[in-house]
Protein backbone atom coordinates (compact mmCIF):
# COMPACT_ATOMS: atom_id res chain seq x y z
CA UNK A 1 0.00 0.00 0.00
CA UNK A 2 2.29 2.64 -1.30
CA UNK A 3 2.90 6.01 -2.85
CA UNK A 4 5.13 4.78 -6.15
CA UNK A 5 4.97 1.86 -4.41
CA UNK A 6 7.02 -1.48 -5.65
CA UNK A 7 3.22 -3.12 -5.57
CA UNK A 8 2.25 -0.53 -8.01
CA UNK A 9 1.09 -2.63 -11.35
CA UNK A 10 -2.81 -1.22 -11.32
CA UNK A 11 -4.66 0.62 -13.57
CA UNK A 12 -4.64 4.38 -13.87
CA UNK A 13 -8.02 4.67 -12.44
CA UNK A 14 -7.62 2.13 -9.98
CA UNK A 15 -4.35 3.74 -8.86
CA UNK A 16 -6.59 6.90 -8.71
CA UNK A 17 -9.10 4.92 -6.32
CA UNK A 18 -6.45 4.05 -3.68
CA UNK A 19 -4.65 7.58 -4.06
CA UNK A 20 -8.18 8.47 -2.94
CA UNK A 21 -9.12 6.25 -0.67
CA UNK A 22 -6.05 5.12 1.35
CA UNK A 23 -4.23 8.60 1.07
CA UNK A 24 -1.84 7.94 -1.76
CA UNK A 25 -1.33 4.34 -0.75
CA UNK A 26 -1.05 1.54 -3.12
CA UNK A 27 -2.02 -1.66 -1.80
CA UNK A 28 0.12 -4.68 -0.19
CA UNK A 29 -0.30 -7.08 2.31
CA UNK A 30 0.75 -5.08 5.23
CA UNK A 31 2.29 -1.74 4.90
CA UNK A 32 2.59 1.50 4.61
CA UNK A 33 5.15 3.90 2.31
CA UNK A 34 6.68 6.46 4.42
CA UNK A 35 9.62 8.89 2.60
CA UNK A 36 12.00 5.78 4.81
CA UNK A 37 10.11 3.21 3.46
CA UNK A 38 10.40 5.17 -0.02
CA UNK A 39 14.00 5.58 0.97
CA UNK A 40 14.97 1.91 1.91
CA UNK A 41 12.57 -0.19 0.02
CA UNK A 42 14.82 -3.42 0.84
CA UNK A 43 13.51 -2.82 4.35
CA UNK A 44 9.54 -2.36 3.25
CA UNK A 45 8.08 -4.90 5.82
CA UNK A 46 5.64 -6.79 3.95
CA UNK A 47 3.58 -9.85 6.38
CA UNK A 48 4.24 -11.82 9.68
CA UNK A 49 3.26 -15.36 10.49
CA UNK A 50 3.67 -17.75 13.44
CA UNK A 51 2.67 -20.74 14.35
CA UNK A 52 3.44 -24.41 15.61
CA UNK A 53 6.32 -25.38 13.35
CA UNK A 54 6.51 -28.78 11.19
CA UNK A 55 9.18 -29.80 13.79
CA UNK A 56 7.92 -30.91 17.06
CA UNK A 57 8.42 -28.56 19.84
CA UNK A 58 9.36 -25.84 17.65
CA UNK A 59 7.59 -22.40 16.54
CA UNK A 60 8.17 -20.81 13.46
CA UNK A 61 8.34 -17.08 12.78
CA UNK A 62 8.58 -15.57 9.62
CA UNK A 63 8.98 -11.93 8.16
CA UNK A 64 8.65 -10.77 4.60
CA UNK A 65 10.19 -7.71 3.21
CA UNK A 66 11.34 -5.88 0.20
CA UNK A 67 8.23 -7.26 -1.65
CA UNK A 68 8.22 -7.47 -5.57
CA UNK A 69 5.67 -5.97 -7.79
CA UNK A 70 2.56 -8.56 -8.19
CA UNK A 71 3.17 -11.26 -10.76
CA UNK A 72 7.01 -10.66 -10.84
CA UNK A 73 10.17 -11.15 -9.52
CA UNK A 74 11.94 -8.12 -9.44
CA UNK A 75 13.10 -6.87 -6.23
CA UNK A 76 12.39 -2.79 -5.70
CA UNK A 77 15.67 -2.43 -4.13
CA UNK A 78 17.64 -4.85 -6.74
CA UNK A 79 18.83 -6.85 -3.59
CA UNK A 80 17.72 -9.81 -1.44
CA UNK A 81 18.18 -8.01 1.51
CA UNK A 82 19.84 -4.73 2.56
CA UNK A 83 22.97 -4.73 3.28
CA UNK A 84 23.57 -1.44 5.37
CA UNK A 85 20.76 -1.72 8.23
CA UNK A 86 18.95 -4.86 10.79
CA UNK A 87 15.50 -6.87 10.34
CA UNK A 88 14.61 -7.59 14.23
CA UNK A 89 12.20 -9.98 15.13
CA UNK A 90 10.36 -8.74 18.32
CA UNK A 91 9.72 -12.05 20.55
CA UNK A 92 7.41 -11.01 23.88
CA UNK A 93 7.00 -13.03 27.04
CA UNK A 94 4.66 -10.84 28.71
CA UNK A 95 2.21 -7.46 28.46
CA UNK A 96 5.05 -5.17 29.19
CA UNK A 97 7.53 -6.12 26.94
CA UNK A 98 9.89 -6.34 29.40
CA UNK A 99 11.14 -10.15 29.21
CA UNK A 100 11.85 -12.03 25.96
CA UNK A 101 14.37 -11.37 23.16
CA UNK A 102 14.68 -9.56 19.93
CA UNK A 103 16.47 -11.56 17.01
CA UNK A 104 18.60 -9.42 14.52
CA UNK A 105 19.46 -10.35 11.03
CA UNK A 106 22.43 -8.34 9.44
CA UNK A 107 23.37 -8.54 5.90
CA UNK A 108 26.53 -8.33 3.61
CA UNK A 109 25.72 -9.80 0.36
CA UNK A 110 25.29 -13.88 0.55
CA UNK A 111 26.25 -13.55 4.01
CA UNK A 112 23.96 -13.28 6.94
CA UNK A 113 24.54 -12.86 10.61
CA UNK A 114 21.85 -13.44 13.28
CA UNK A 115 22.35 -11.30 16.20
CA UNK A 116 20.05 -11.96 20.19
CA UNK A 117 19.54 -8.40 22.34
CA UNK A 118 18.31 -9.20 25.51
CA UNK A 119 15.01 -7.58 25.20
CA UNK A 120 11.88 -7.77 23.34
CA UNK A 121 11.72 -4.55 22.85
CA UNK A 122 15.28 -3.71 22.02
CA UNK A 123 16.47 -0.37 21.14
CA UNK A 124 16.33 0.65 17.05
CA UNK A 125 19.76 0.37 16.10
CA UNK A 126 21.02 -2.53 18.59
CA UNK A 127 22.66 -5.90 17.16
CA UNK A 128 22.57 -7.76 20.54
CA UNK A 129 24.92 -10.46 21.08
CA UNK A 130 26.13 -12.48 17.87
CA UNK A 131 24.29 -16.22 17.61
CA UNK A 132 25.61 -17.13 14.12
CA UNK A 133 26.37 -16.22 10.64
CA UNK A 134 25.66 -18.01 7.49
CA UNK A 135 24.59 -18.40 3.45
CA UNK A 136 21.42 -16.47 2.28
CA UNK A 137 19.49 -19.31 0.86
CA UNK A 138 20.57 -22.26 3.45
CA UNK A 139 19.58 -23.12 6.66
CA UNK A 140 21.75 -22.39 9.41
CA UNK A 141 21.87 -23.46 13.22
CA UNK A 142 22.32 -21.71 16.08
CA UNK A 143 23.76 -22.82 19.61
CA UNK A 144 20.74 -22.49 21.43
CA UNK A 145 18.58 -24.58 19.10
CA UNK A 146 17.22 -21.75 16.99
CA UNK A 147 16.96 -22.72 12.97
CA UNK A 148 16.74 -19.92 10.57
CA UNK A 149 16.36 -19.79 6.82
CA UNK A 150 16.81 -16.58 4.74
CA UNK A 151 16.01 -15.77 0.92
CA UNK A 152 14.15 -14.81 -1.66
CA UNK A 153 10.54 -16.98 -2.07
CA UNK A 154 6.89 -16.46 -3.76
CA UNK A 155 4.87 -14.72 -1.71
CA UNK A 156 1.69 -16.99 0.50
CA UNK A 157 0.08 -14.01 1.16
CA UNK A 158 -3.65 -14.01 -0.52
CA UNK A 159 -5.74 -10.47 -0.88
CA UNK A 160 -7.67 -8.51 -3.17
CA UNK A 161 -5.66 -5.31 -2.89
CA UNK A 162 -7.68 -3.50 -5.73
CA UNK A 163 -10.89 -4.47 -3.85
CA UNK A 164 -9.73 -3.26 -0.48
CA UNK A 165 -9.12 0.13 -1.78
CA UNK A 166 -12.54 0.13 -3.65
CA UNK A 167 -14.20 -0.77 -0.24
CA UNK A 168 -12.27 1.84 1.58
CA UNK A 169 -13.57 4.60 -0.87
CA UNK A 170 -16.86 3.61 -0.61
CA UNK A 171 -16.78 3.02 3.10
CA UNK A 172 -14.88 6.41 3.48
CA UNK A 173 -18.44 7.53 1.76
CA UNK A 174 -20.90 6.13 4.58
CA UNK A 175 -21.23 3.11 2.20
CA UNK A 176 -20.88 -0.45 2.64
CA UNK A 177 -19.46 -2.03 -0.33
CA UNK A 178 -18.46 -5.36 -0.15
CA UNK A 179 -20.05 -6.55 -3.88
CA UNK A 180 -16.84 -4.98 -5.03
CA UNK A 181 -14.61 -7.86 -4.43
CA UNK A 182 -16.68 -9.47 -6.87
CA UNK A 183 -14.85 -7.60 -9.56
CA UNK A 184 -11.34 -8.37 -8.53
CA UNK A 185 -8.99 -11.34 -7.25
CA UNK A 186 -6.04 -12.03 -6.01
CA UNK A 187 -3.46 -9.28 -6.19
CA UNK A 188 -0.59 -11.19 -5.29
CA UNK A 189 0.02 -14.35 -8.00
CA UNK A 190 3.38 -13.95 -8.97
CA UNK A 191 4.89 -11.73 -6.43
CA UNK A 192 7.79 -12.62 -4.46
CA UNK A 193 9.58 -11.00 -1.31
CA UNK A 194 12.36 -11.31 0.88
CA UNK A 195 12.28 -13.94 4.31
CA UNK A 196 13.16 -14.38 7.39
CA UNK A 197 12.08 -17.63 8.59
CA UNK A 198 13.27 -19.11 12.14
CA UNK A 199 12.40 -21.92 14.07
CA UNK A 200 12.73 -21.55 17.87
CA UNK A 201 12.44 -24.53 20.82
CA UNK A 202 9.25 -23.67 22.26
CA UNK A 203 11.40 -24.20 25.72
CA UNK A 204 12.63 -20.66 25.01
CA UNK A 205 9.47 -19.10 24.67
CA UNK A 206 6.99 -19.86 27.58
CA UNK A 207 3.21 -20.17 27.71
CA UNK A 208 2.91 -17.28 25.66
CA UNK A 209 4.28 -14.82 22.72
CA UNK A 210 4.12 -11.63 21.52
CA UNK A 211 5.80 -11.28 18.11
CA UNK A 212 6.39 -7.98 15.98
CA UNK A 213 8.93 -7.26 13.12
CA UNK A 214 11.16 -4.34 12.87
CA UNK A 215 13.87 -2.75 10.24
CA UNK A 216 16.18 0.34 10.52
CA UNK A 217 18.67 1.97 8.81
CA UNK A 218 21.58 4.41 9.60
CA UNK A 219 19.84 7.47 8.56
CA UNK A 220 21.48 10.85 9.07
CA UNK A 221 23.81 9.72 11.76
CA UNK A 222 21.78 7.74 13.54
CA UNK A 223 19.51 5.15 13.68
CA UNK A 224 15.88 4.97 12.69
CA UNK A 225 12.98 2.41 12.16
CA UNK A 226 11.69 2.62 8.92
CA UNK A 227 8.85 -0.28 9.18
CA UNK A 228 6.69 -1.94 11.53
CA UNK A 229 4.46 -5.14 10.94
CA UNK A 230 2.33 -7.76 13.03
CA UNK A 231 -1.36 -7.92 12.41
CA UNK A 232 -2.20 -8.25 8.82
CA UNK A 233 -3.48 -4.96 6.52
CA UNK A 234 -3.41 -3.32 10.25
CA UNK A 235 -2.56 0.38 8.84
CA UNK A 236 -5.26 -0.49 5.68
CA UNK A 237 -8.24 -1.61 7.77
CA UNK A 238 -8.41 -0.55 10.90
CA UNK A 239 -6.10 2.59 10.69
CA UNK A 240 -7.82 3.62 7.14
CA UNK A 241 -9.83 6.98 8.14
CA UNK A 242 -7.01 8.26 10.15
CA UNK A 243 -3.73 8.86 7.42
CA UNK A 244 -1.80 10.93 10.00
CA UNK A 245 -1.69 7.80 12.30
CA UNK A 246 -1.64 5.31 9.27
CA UNK A 247 1.68 6.94 8.27
CA UNK A 248 2.87 6.88 11.61
CA UNK A 249 2.61 3.83 12.48
CA UNK A 250 5.37 2.17 10.63
CA UNK A 251 8.18 4.34 13.23
CA UNK A 252 5.10 3.56 16.15
CA UNK A 253 6.00 0.68 19.24
CA UNK A 254 3.82 -1.58 20.55
CA UNK A 255 4.55 -1.03 24.15
CA UNK A 256 3.03 2.42 23.44
CA UNK A 257 -0.13 1.41 21.10
CA UNK A 258 -2.93 1.09 23.68
CA UNK A 259 -2.60 4.38 25.14
CA UNK A 260 -1.33 6.75 21.81
CA UNK A 261 -3.78 3.95 18.83
CA UNK A 262 -6.67 2.75 20.95
CA UNK A 263 -9.36 5.58 20.51
CA UNK A 264 -8.21 5.65 16.64
CA UNK A 265 -9.18 1.71 16.23
CA UNK A 266 -12.60 2.29 17.94
CA UNK A 267 -13.07 5.64 16.08
CA UNK A 268 -12.34 3.50 12.37
CA UNK A 269 -14.54 0.50 13.61
CA UNK A 270 -17.27 2.56 14.48
CA UNK A 271 -17.36 4.07 11.69
CA UNK A 272 -17.28 0.86 9.63
CA UNK A 273 -20.00 -0.57 11.45
CA UNK A 274 -21.79 2.70 11.13
CA UNK A 275 -21.61 2.18 7.37
CA UNK A 276 -22.34 -1.99 7.71
CA UNK A 277 -25.32 -1.43 9.53
CA UNK A 278 -24.12 -4.97 11.02
CA UNK A 279 -23.89 -4.09 14.92
CA UNK A 280 -27.60 -4.36 16.27
CA UNK A 281 -26.92 -3.75 19.65
CA UNK A 282 -24.13 -0.84 21.33
CA UNK A 283 -21.53 -0.20 17.92
CA UNK A 284 -18.81 1.38 20.20
CA UNK A 285 -18.60 -1.35 22.61
CA UNK A 286 -17.95 -4.10 19.93
CA UNK A 287 -15.39 -1.06 18.39
CA UNK A 288 -13.93 -1.69 22.04
CA UNK A 289 -13.89 -5.04 21.66
CA UNK A 290 -12.27 -5.31 18.32
CA UNK A 291 -9.65 -2.14 19.18
CA UNK A 292 -8.58 -4.83 22.34
CA UNK A 293 -8.40 -7.96 20.00
CA UNK A 294 -5.71 -5.85 17.83
CA UNK A 295 -3.94 -3.64 20.70
CA UNK A 296 -1.68 -3.29 20.76
CA UNK A 297 -0.34 -4.61 17.23
CA UNK A 298 1.28 -7.85 18.13
CA UNK A 299 0.32 -11.46 17.27
CA UNK A 300 -0.28 -13.42 20.25
CA UNK A 301 0.27 -16.85 20.12
CA UNK A 302 0.75 -19.84 22.93
CA UNK A 303 3.46 -21.91 21.57
CA UNK A 304 2.48 -25.74 21.41
CA UNK A 305 -1.13 -24.85 20.19
CA UNK A 306 -2.41 -24.95 16.32
CA UNK A 307 -2.65 -21.36 14.73
CA UNK A 308 -5.82 -19.63 14.00
CA UNK A 309 -6.01 -16.63 12.38
CA UNK A 310 -9.65 -15.63 13.24
CA UNK A 311 -12.72 -13.67 13.83
CA UNK A 312 -13.45 -15.72 16.84
CA UNK A 313 -10.39 -15.49 18.34
CA UNK A 314 -6.41 -14.57 17.01
CA UNK A 315 -4.00 -16.81 18.15
CA UNK A 316 -0.96 -16.14 16.10
CA UNK A 317 -0.84 -16.45 12.13
CA UNK A 318 -0.70 -19.69 9.84
CA UNK A 319 0.01 -19.40 5.92
CA UNK A 320 -3.13 -20.84 5.35
CA UNK A 321 -5.15 -18.34 7.39
CA UNK A 322 -7.65 -16.01 5.19
CA UNK A 323 -6.23 -13.04 7.04
CA UNK A 324 -7.68 -10.60 4.56
CA UNK A 325 -11.24 -11.41 4.96
CA UNK A 326 -10.75 -11.93 8.64
CA UNK A 327 -9.77 -8.72 9.33
CA UNK A 328 -12.60 -7.11 7.05
CA UNK A 329 -15.34 -8.78 9.00
CA UNK A 330 -13.79 -7.75 12.35
CA UNK A 331 -13.72 -4.31 11.31
CA UNK A 332 -17.21 -4.24 9.16
CA UNK A 333 -18.87 -6.81 11.95
CA UNK A 334 -20.30 -8.95 8.97
CA UNK A 335 -18.43 -11.62 7.01
CA UNK A 336 -16.75 -9.85 4.00
CA UNK A 337 -15.30 -11.85 1.37
CA UNK A 338 -12.82 -10.50 -1.04
CA UNK A 339 -12.87 -13.16 -3.18
CA UNK A 340 -9.00 -14.13 -3.07
CA UNK A 341 -8.99 -17.76 -1.79
CA UNK A 342 -5.66 -19.93 -0.82
CA UNK A 343 -3.56 -20.92 -3.87
CA UNK A 344 -0.68 -22.45 -1.64
CA UNK A 345 2.22 -20.64 -2.50
CA UNK A 346 4.07 -22.34 0.38
CA UNK A 347 5.29 -25.91 1.27
CA UNK A 348 4.53 -28.44 4.23
CA UNK A 349 8.16 -28.25 5.75
CA UNK A 350 10.26 -25.85 7.33
CA UNK A 351 11.44 -23.62 5.94
CA UNK A 352 7.91 -23.51 3.50
CA UNK A 353 9.18 -20.60 1.74
CA UNK A 354 9.17 -21.43 -2.07
CA UNK A 355 12.47 -20.57 -3.15
CA UNK A 356 12.82 -18.82 -6.26
CA UNK A 357 15.88 -17.29 -8.32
Amino acid sequence: MKTKSAKATLSISVVSLVAASLSGAVQASGHFISGLQDQYPAYDLNDTYVFQSSNDGYTTIIASANPSLPGTNTSPAGVIFGNEGLYNLHIAQDGEFQSGITLVFSFEGKNVEVGEASAPNAPVGETGEQLGSGIVGGTLELPNGIRVWTGRGEDPFFGNGVGLAKFNAAKQAGNFAPEVFKEDGDLFIGATASFVVVDVPNTLLGDEVKVFTTTAVPHKDEWVQVDRHANVLFPYVFLSDTPAVQEDHGQHRPDLDIEERRQAIVNNVFWAVSASQAIKGNPVEYAGKVADMVMPDVLTYRPGTEASYAVDGLNGRALHDDAMNTVLHLMAGVEVDDNADDTKRYADQFPYIVPVN
